[in-house]
């Protein structure tokens, strides 16, 4: 029987299921936890080395706990609810080769879930022993049924876990549960925590994103991130920082704190180095303590598409293979081969209603296609929307394919975003960048505010009562940057500067700062009432730490002061190009009547005059919205 070539046999089972494809997709595509779930042994992986085998991994587990079972893991294929699988060639054993995956198909108002095991054998014991993998499959629609089962219970999280009670130290469980019920977060939220604390697998508290959580719980993201921080704080969890592969956009490193941050770090599976910025590149995470429940970091699939979610299609291609894609160009798609520099930027174009095939090549580290599609951009292609896309490999080696969102919707919390939190930076004011260390930060909005006439308010009132004027007129400021989700990053005497990641988020404080100011003033008895100066830019930061805190420096930060110079009071003053961005969130927001005023002006330390918008923000009694030029 040596050297028989043993044809594969194919398993499968199917279902139909209440549920769309997508949100079958989002529950059997994480496959780390689908297979711990089930039951499946855990994996160490270990590179292949070599570049031309980097995207292949060397894999071993016990069977059973007790057989040791070793393989070589090539890269998954999957179109993004449509189907995936991954191919296993093990070292020895009754099987030389196994391809699993799943396979989903539109059923009525719900989803077909096809699940397949196709087994090669090694060897005449082979062709029995397959049998005793099948098991898998059977599991894998259970695990749809338990899925179906907990949702209809109401769940929170509906996603099944492992059926082992995990340990946990429910004494002091209680005491952090009850310092937490002292915390300004969403009541409704602790529930679901503690259900997610006593009864979660480990993957689900080790590594979290709260806004992964926050969008399996159908729960705002900012709270459930606020939950977080303050769960942190009170004990629940410990925080971490994430390196991403801006490519692949999985972990590459980690570190305990900011200033364990290292400068730069590599990708193995891209090939690639990269320097930390904070905006893309460095995550928080959290994980559960240990001194509540003891959770393993343990792998049970590294592969799956899940991992990736940005990744629409990934193709692993022999030479000289191509492959069609039965996927919607509905969205701009980056097309490239992983390890290579070469990319094309795919463009449906719905001015063509042809229904065909589009043969892309990969040849000579690049990427063509059609002459008749391309554009006057080298590497972008229009290809009608009704279009199949066909990917061809004509090199001599084999190729792992990604075809790709451009600009994915992530469900990350960036250093930057967590950074200009005002919660973050009131519980966490240690977390600060290594002495030196300068990282970029691409696009933050900052706000300086002042106050105008503050020497005469020091000889009006006296020291001491201006000085307790001040001191609490930041505190109406810190309340109002809290609101809309920014931070104050410090004080200048009579001064502040507040960071927010979204520009909408800084004008909205603004003007709700001067809208508010006067009634605030009334209440605290000040009399008379605070003038506040504000101006607000925003574009590319340095973050770096001065004084003990995280600061931001660069042209961002001096564009914003100078025109908060530029303010005359109860005004927000920007650059005519900022606000040309915001214009049309400040007319639909339901701001106050605003007045608009353009002018010119040198900015000190800047050549030229630039020009400038004054936005004079009457107080909150005014009447509907609206937003006027002058």
């Amino acid at each position: 029987m040596k050297g028989q070539q043993h044809r594969p046999i194919r398993f499968e089972r199917q279902r139909d299921y209440p549920m769309s494809t997508a949100e079958a997709w989002r529950l059997l595509a994480d496959t780390n936890h689908l297979n711990r779930s089930v039951g499946l042994p855990s994996i160490e992986y270990s590179p292949m080395g070599g570049d031309a085998e980097r995207t292949l991994l060397r894999a071993r587990a016990k069977v059973l706990g007790v057989v040791p079972v070793r393989w070589t893991e090539y890269p998954f294929d999957w179109v993004r609810e449509r189907r995936y699988a991954v191919r296993r060639q093990f070292d020895g054993g009754p099987v030389a080769c196994l391809v699993g995956g799943v396979e989903l198909h539109p059923s009525g108002s719900g989803v077909n879930v096809r699940v397949f095991a196709e087994f090669t054998p090694a060897n005449l014991a082979g062709r029995f022993l397959w049998r005793l993998g099948t098991r898998a499959v059977h599991d894998f629609l259970a695990y749809c049924d338990q899925y179906l089962s907990r949702k209809a219970a109401g769940k929170a999280d509906p996603i099944p876990v492992p059926p082992h009670r995990p340990s946990v130290d429910r004494g002091q469980l209680d005491r952090v549960m009850a310092r937490l019920e002292q915390a300004p977060v969403q009541r409704e939220l602790l529930e679901p925590l503690r259900d997610r604390i006593e009864e979660g697998s480990d993957d689900q508290l080790v590594g979290v994103r709260a806004f992964a959580v926050a969008d399996a719980w159908g729960a705002d993201r900012l709270e459930v991130l606020r939950l977080f921080l303050h769960a942190t704080r009170a004990g629940l969890f410990a925080l971490r920082w994430d390196l991403m592969c801006p490519n692949c956009r999985v972990t590459k490193a980690e570190s305990a704190t900011l200033r364990e941050l290292p400068q730069r770090y590599h990708c193995e599976v891209c090939g690639i180095s990269y320097t930390a910025d904070f905006d893309q590149r460095v995550e928080l995470r959290f994980s559960v303590h240990p001194a509540i429940r003891r959770a393993s970091d343990a792998v049970y699939c590294t592969g799956g598409p899940l991992r990736m979610p940005h990744i629409v299609a990934q193709q692993y291609l022999q030479p000289g293979e191509d492959r069609r894609l039965d996927i919607e160009l509905d969205q701009p798609l980056r097309l490239r081969t992983v390890g290579a520099e070469g990319q094309l930027i795919v463009v449906p174009d719905p001015r063509s209603g042809r229904s065909q095939d589009v043969t892309l090549t990969y040849a000579a580290g690049r990427w063509v296609g059609p002459h008749s599609m391309a554009t006057a951009s080298d590497d972008t292609l229009l290809v009608p929307c009704e279009a199949t896309p066909r990917l061809r490999n004509q090199t001599g080696g084999p190729l792992l394919v990604v075809l790709e969102e451009i600009e994915p919707a992530g469900q990350g919390t960036t250093a930057a975003q967590a950074t200009t939190l005002q919660e973050f930076r009131d519980l966490f004011s240690a977390e600060v960048l290594a002495p030196g260390q300068q990282l970029a930060v691409q696009d933050i909005a900052l706000l300086f505010s002042d106050l105008r006439g503050s020497t005469s308010l020091y000889e009006g009132v006296g020291d001491a009562a201006a000085y307790s004027r001040v001191n609490r007129h930041f505190d109406f400021i810190k309340e109002r940057v809290a609101r809309h989700s920014g931070a104050i990053v410090k004080t200048m005497g009579d001064g502040l500067m507040g960071a927010f990641q979204r520009l909408d988020d800084a004008l909205a404080a603004a003007v709700s700062m001067q809208q508010d100011v006067g009634a605030w003033c009334a209440s605290q008895q000040i009399d008379p009432p605070l003038v506040l100066k504000i101006g607000v830019h925003h574009g590319p930061v340095i973050a770096m730490t001065a004084n003990e805190r995280l600061d931001y420096f660069g042209r961002t930060a001096n564009l914003a002061a100078r025109l908060g110079a530029e303010s005359r009071g109860g005004d927000v003053v920007l650059l005519k190009e900022t606000f040309e961005e915001a214009a049309p969130p400040l007319a639909s927001g339901g701001q106050r009547p605003m007045t608009v005023e353009t002018f010119r002006a040198r900015l000190r330390g800047l050549e030229g005059d630039r020009e400038l918008v004054r936005i004079q923000v009457p107080a909150a009694d005014a009447a509907e919205p609206v937003l006027s030029g002058a």
